[in-house]
Order: structure tokens, then C-alpha cells, then sequence
């Protein structure tokens, strides 16, 4: 926070000009990174083959756990929705968190030589040493992230991570070209964090002193437990499916459901993640007025179901012979798995955004609850399911989610008091939309069947997508309304 600031920052005003800018650069960011790292991963990828990337893989296993819980343990949130954020709470906050990333750092430190042995594999211990810095790293961007998105300053944001992962991929390039193998994937690894600490610091602009305000401590920690809490059911829950997978049908059923579970994770990313990041500090500055905080959260969930709707659409309709065209004959099992799991798709983006409003009104405790509900929801239906393969996980998956997505309807009703109906008459119509777009693909999928692959599946997308967008002309013309004003805030400029 600049240094001018008086003690005590309260929130201002949200103006809609800067809300689309800060979705513009949200998802110019999250689209970005995200097909840069596909980039340097398929460069990299012919380089060093599987070998270096598994043992690097492994490594992340055990570093994973504690950054994670770091970055998405709600201490950004936690300086975003607070109303009254104090340079106290700002300097306790970073104590607190450089704190638990040096813990965490030199838990790995002693850990590697007893992960060397339990799994027998000499060469991880330097790998798990050395990437033991990264949750350190990490720990010091949480706290100017947060500082950066409550006054939806998410340019800084966006040119870190893609500085950070243009450096690093291009780092290690040089490195796997070299020879250096698994320590190109290493360095690429610590380069992101690296660069994120020093960007973020400088872009933030806040200057923090050696103190932590045990009050303050206690006020950020109250918000931000809860969903470090959830974050360790969500990781606790992605090991889930995995263990109960490699019991029952070995490591190459795990594999089928890494790469579907992958897929559905990078939709959701892709599309929710952007939403998310400017939803939060919108609806923050809209929680005591219920009627406002219903119509912003109505309209990011038109917005992102708009964009969500056909990938899942296309996944359903295409996705065994879009992943075995993409990643080789023997992952076309994936495919099947995707296409199952992009029917709980809109469900997932839909929640990601209520679990977002929930935090927003002050009750991240209910996203914690509603994520343990969901692991005792998972357990007996995987119990039921794991006769079916892979197949049967995903239906179980699906099932799981439009159940959570139904009990967030509830919850919105009783603590943002907005009735479902507002909220899910949009998300029908969107969803005729997608109907319409996968009779479309599927038709045209089956006319087209002596055609070669590529060129059915391009034909058969491109069909569907003009399906979806002359139904939703139809059906839905109102909603496409408020995407065109906020994309015509985003390229006005500024004035002044």
C-alpha cells in the first residue's frame, strides 16, 4: 500500500470501467499463461521425455502441499474483502505468511533424505532440497496480490505471470538444450515465485516493517482459516479418486483420469478463474446492499456461463476423438472420462462463483463446510461407481457436483438472499443453447463420418458453435446485452 496512505484504507467505490478492465486483464492473464505453459511443456516435453518429468513431478507432490495451501489459503481474500484494512494488518499478515514458508521450506529440507528412502530414489533429494525454496518465494506475493486486486489493479498481476513463465520456460529451454535434464524443469519451477515476489512487491508498493499485531494477526487468520481449511480438503480430495483408482485397476487407469481430470480443471480455469478474480472485490464492495450484490453475482455467472457452456459442449460431443487425436490412440479413455465429466461442467463454473460470493459477504466457513460435504458425498458414490472404471469415478464426480451446486442455491438464498431462480433462469437458457449446440456437433459429427478426423472435428465445431450462437439470438438475446457493454468498458479508456 503507498506510503501516503493515511493508517486505515477502506474500500472506495467499484465504477464499471474499471471492473471490465480489471476482467480484461484477468483473462488476459489466465489465457495467457495458460497457453504459454502449453507451449514451453510440448518444447520441453520432446526434449527430456518422461523420465526427468517424472522425477521433477514427484518432487512437486510433497512441495505442492504447502504452497498451495500458502497461495489459496485465503490471505488474499482475506486483505480483498476486509472493509477496513490496516497497515497492522498488512505487516501481520506477511510476518505470519514468510514465517510459515520458511517452516515449510525446511520441513522439506528434512523430509527429502526420508523420501530418498521410502522410495528409493536417490536423485529426488537434491530436487526436493532445491525446490524447497518455492513455498518461501510464494509467501512473499500472497499479501501484494491481495493489496493489488482489492483496487482491481490486475495489470501488475497479468505481466507477472507471463514474465514468469516466459523466463522460466525459456530458462529451461536453454537448460534442456544443455544437457541439464531435470534441473531445466527444476529452475522453471523457481523462476515463477522468484519473479512473482519481486514484481508483485515492487508493483504493490507497500514497504513492510519487522511487526505482527498478535489482534490484527488474529482478524485476518479468522477469515482466512476457513479456506485453508477447504484448500487442504480440495488436496486431500484430488489424491481421492487416484488412490482408490491405482488399488483397484493399477497405474494406467490413475493416468486415464489425471489427463480427463486435467482437462475439465483447465476449462474451469480458463473461463471461472477470470471471473473469480474480479468477482471478489466487486461484490466485497457490494455486500451490504443485497440487491446490487444479486445483480453483479447474476451477472458474472451470465457472463462466464456464456463462455463455459460450449467447451463442455464440445468436450460431451467430441471428446474421445478430440484427446486421441491430440495426445495419441491410447488416451482416448480419457476422452470418454472427459466427456462424462463435462456434464457436471456448468454446475462447477457456477459454483466457483457462488463459492466466490460466499466469501465475499464475510462466510468463507460455509465454502469449508460445503467442500467436506462434498468429500462425504464422494465416498459412497465412488463406493458405488468403482465396478465401472475410470467411466463410473467421473459419473460419480458429475453426480457430486450438480448435488454441492443444489445446496449452494440453498445457501445463497438464506445468506446472500438472492432466490435460485434468479440466478439459474439465465444458466437455462444458456444450458438450451448448449443442447442445441451438441445435436448440432452430433449430426453433423455423423454426416460427415467419411471425412478424415480433422476435418470432421473442425467442420463439426465450427457447426456447433453457429448452432449455439443462432439459439442463443433466440432464446437468450437480453443476456448477450451486458456482455457487449462490459466488453465496450474494457476498451474505452480510461479518462483523464
Amino acid at each position: 500500500m503507498r506510503s501516503e496512505l493515511p493508517g486505515s484504507a477502506g474500500r472506495g467505490t467499484v465504477e464499471a470501467g474499471r471492473i471490465a478492465r480489471g476482467a480484461a486483464w484477468a483473462t488476459l492473464e489466465v489465457w495467457g499463461v495458460e497457453l504459454l505453459q502449453l507451449l514451453f511443456f510440448t518444447l520441453l516435453a520432446r526434449l527430456l521425455g518422461p523420465g526427468p518429468y517424472g522425477l521433477v513431478a514427484l518432487a512437486m507432490a510433497f512441495v505442492m502441499v504447502p504452497q498451495n495451501l500458502i497461495v489459496h489459503g485465503g490471505w488474499t481474500e482475506a486483505v480483498v474483502q476486509r472493509p477496513v484494512l490496516t497497515r497492522e494488518h498488512i505487516d501481520a499478515s506477511i510476518v505470519a505468511l514468510v514465517l510459515a514458508g520458511l517452516a515449510s521450506a525446511l520441513v522439506l529440507l528434512a523430509a527429502a533424505p526420508l523420501a530418498v528412502r521410502i522410495l528409493d530414489l536417490p536423485p529426488l533429494g537434491p530436487v526436493l532440497a532445491t525446490l524447497s525454496i518455492c513455498p518461501l518465494l510464494t509467501s512473499l506475493m500472497v499479501v501484494p496480490a491481495g493489496l493489488l486486486q482489492r483496487e482491481l489493479r490486475l495489470a501488475p498481476l497479468t505481466l507477472r505471470s507471463l514474465v514468469g513463465v516466459s523466463l522460466g520456460g525459456t530458462l529451461a529451454l536453454g537448460m534442456a538444450m544443455t544437457g541439464m535434464e531435470h534441473w531445466a524443469l527444476v529452475a522453471n519451477e523457481i523462476v515463477w515465485p522468484l519473479v512473482g515476489a519481486v514484481f508483485l512487491g515492487i508493483a504493490a508498493g507497500h514497504r513492510p516493517r519487522l511487526a505482527c499485531s498478535r489482534r490484527h494477526l488474529a482478524e485476518m487468520a479468522r477469515f482466512a482459516a476457513p479456506i485453508t481449511g477447504e484448500q487442504a480438503i480440495v488436496l486431500g480430495e484430488s489424491f481421492l479418486p487416484r488412490l482408490v483408482l491405482g488399488l483397484s485397476a493399477g497405474p494406467v487407469a490413475v493416468g486415464v483420469w489425471a489427463l480427463a481430470r486435467k482437462l475439465l480443471d483447465l476449462s474451469s480455469e480458463l473461463v471461472a478463474r477470470p471471473a473469480m478474480r474480479v468477482a471478489l472485490p466487486v461484490l466485497a464492495a457490494r455486500a451490504d446492499d443485497s440487491a446490487q450484490l444479486a445483480r453483479g453475482l447474476g451477472l458474472a455467472l451470465q457472463i462466464s456461463t456464456l463462455f463455459a457452456v460450449p467447451g463442455y459442449a464440445a468436450a460431451f460431443a467430441f471428446g474421445p476423438e478430440l484427446v486421441g487425436l491430440v495426445f495419441g490412440r491410447s488416451w482416448t479413455p480419457a476422452g470418454e472420462a472427459l466427456a462424462v465429466l463435462a456434464l457436471a461442467g456448468p454446475a462447477l463454473a457456477a459454483s466457483m462463483l457462488l463459492g466466490t460470493a460466499f466469501r465475499a459477504v464475510g462466510r468463507p466457513g460455509l465454502v469449508a463446510r460445503v467442500a467436506l460435504l462434498g468429500v462425504v458425498l464422494l465416498i459412497p458414490l465412488l463406493i458405488v461407481s468403482l465396478p465401472f472404471g475410470v467411466n463410473g469415478v467421473a459419473t460419480a464426480f458429475a453426480c457430486r457436483e450438480w448435488l454441492l451446486f443444489a445446496v449452494r442455491l440453498g445457501l445463497a438464498r438464506r445468506v446472500l438472499a438472492v432466490r435460485p431462480w434468479t440466478l439459474l433462469a439465465p444458466l437455462v437458457r444458456v444450458g438450451v443453447a448448449g443442447v442445441a449446440m451438441i445435436v448440432a456437433m452430433k449430426v453433423a459429427g455423423d454426416l460427415l463420418q467419411p471425412a478424415g478426423a480433422p476435418l470432421r472435428l473442425a467442420l463439426g465445431l465450427a457447426i456447433g458453435a453457429v448452432g449455439y450462437v443462432a439459439v442463443l439470438l433466440l432464446v437468450a438475446r437480453a443476456l448477450l446485452d451486458p456482455l457487449g457493454d462490459t466488453i465496450g468498458r474494457a476498451l474505452r479508456r480510461p479518462r483523464g
